[in-house]
């Protein structure tokens, strides 16, 4: 009775599983979240000398992600609850508004660049975004609620430290990037992120790039092909 009964459980849950994952752009990973793909967000966190017990703190407030190329993790008009660490793959955030269909790229976020992601505009104030984070290909995310956040560092004076750290750099960063945008010429900005970005030319697609130098799709061509 009870080896038929588990029998027909692991079934229905194979079944289940292969109908979330073909109809749904994004699912849990089958692995949990003590498994490797942590392991850089921790390796990140211990430069900050964290200890032990705050990691294990963390661990258990973290989900993983797999999200498709092009899906849409938070939408416009909805409120970001949590803090993504993007793994593997890519995003944009993209300003959206429908009324005046307007749709501009405003940040980007790859492992190697700006890996800690959310919608400013919302996290903060738990209000609805104007924005959107977009996956520009197959993607890994550990997620975390600000509910989960907030009484972390209000229980661990380090944790805070790290956290106010983490924030200031990342708008900072964010300011920099949209002084550039305003000083730069198109030519100027598209050697900065040469330069300084090269991820974003090698894994994000050029209408996102275009859109976040405020030039067409065409005119980003051309200068990639000067630039050669």
């Amino acid at each position: 009775m009870f080896q038929t009964t588990a029998v027909f459980f692991n079934c229905f849950q194979d079944i289940y599983t292969l109908l979330f994952q073909k109809y749904h752009y994004m699912y849990p990973l089958a692995s949990s979240p003590s498994d490797t793909v942590v392991e850089a967000l921790f390796d990140f966190l211990r430069g900050f000398q964290i200890s032990a017990a705050a990691l294990e703190k963390i661990r258990a407030g973290i989900s993983v992600l797999q999200v498709k190329a092009n899906t849409v993790l938070v939408k416009p008009g909805k409120v970001c609850h949590c803090v993504y660490f993007v793994k593997e793959g890519g995003f944009v955030c993209r300003y959206v508004n429908e009324a005046f269909e307007k749709e501009k790229t405003i940040n980007f976020y790859l492992p190697d660049l700006h890996p800690f992601m959310a919608c400013v505009d919302s996290y903060f104030t738990q209000t609805p975004t104007q924005c959107e984070l977009r996956a520009v290909e197959d993607s890994v995310v550990l997620s975390m609620s600000k509910t989960a956040i907030d009484l972390l560092i209000q229980e661990d004076f380090s944790l805070r430290n790290v956290y106010d750290t983490l924030v200031i750099h990342a708008l900072t960063e964010e300011n920099e990037l949209k002084l550039k945008i305003i000083a730069y010429t198109s030519e100027q900005l598209y050697d900065y992120i040469l330069e300084n970005l090269p991820s974003v030319i090698q894994k994000v697609p050029s209408k996102y790039i275009a859109e976040f130098m405020g030039i067409s799709a065409e005119w980003l061509s051309k200068l990639k092909r000067v630039k050669k």
